[in-house]
This record gives C-alpha cells, structure tokens and sequence, in this order.
C-alpha cells in the first residue's frame, strides 16, 4: 500500500513516509510560535502540486548535471594539457548565472511550500 501511495506522488517509499510522518507530527501537535519552521497559514500541495514541483526539481537537477559535465571538460583539458582552454571562462560564467539561477528557483519552490 505504501508502495503504491508512494508511487503517486513519484516518492520514494521512504519519502512518502517520511513525509507522512512530518504531516502526522504537524497536524497532533499543531502549530508551536516556538517552532521556527512553523508553516502557518500554508496550503498542503495536492498531487497534481508536488508532481510539479518534483518536475521543476528534477530539471534542476538534470541542468547542475550538464554544468558539472562542462566543467569536467574544463578540468579534463587543464590537468591533460596544463593549460586552461580558452572557453574556460564562459563555462566559469556559464556556472556562476546557473548557480544564482538554481538558487533563486529553488527559493521560489521553497516559498511556495510555505
């Protein structure tokens, strides 16, 4: 049953669970001023939400991926040669705007969790 619940939400059976166990936790002690990371006034996601956001998630994911692939060709090329290629810069840059990039996104998805 889990398995199956998990699989809905394209959760790992462990996540589901733990995310569960979360919801569970919140919803007996309810909300605590005390408590930091309180969520006051946030809507739970449907389905339909967390699947886009797991989407959004995993196209991050496979964009840091392409970055860390570019960056290899980098260092590949200057440990082989000794020497920095001259494209070396624009993958610098090119890492840099998609850092701010992935952090300002996943900023936004953290936001819109709350």
């Amino acid at each position: 049953m889990i398995e199956r619940a998990a699989a809905q939400m394209e959760l790992t059976p462990m996540a589901f669970v733990a995310a569960a166990g979360v919801r569970a936790a919140k919803a007996t002690t309810g909300s605590d001023a005390r408590d930091t990371d309180s969520d006051a006034g946030a809507v739970p996601l449907d389905v339909a939400q967390a699947r886009e956001l797991l989407d959004e998630v995993r196209r991050l994911r496979r964009l840091m991926g392409n970055v860390a692939g570019n960056l290899n060709d980098v260092a590949r090329h200057a440990n082989s040669t000794g020497q920095l290629a001259p494209e070396t810069a624009a993958v610098l840059d090119f890492v840099r705007r998609t850092n701010e990039r992935t952090d300002a996104e996943l900023m936004g998805l953290l936001r819109r969790l709350r």
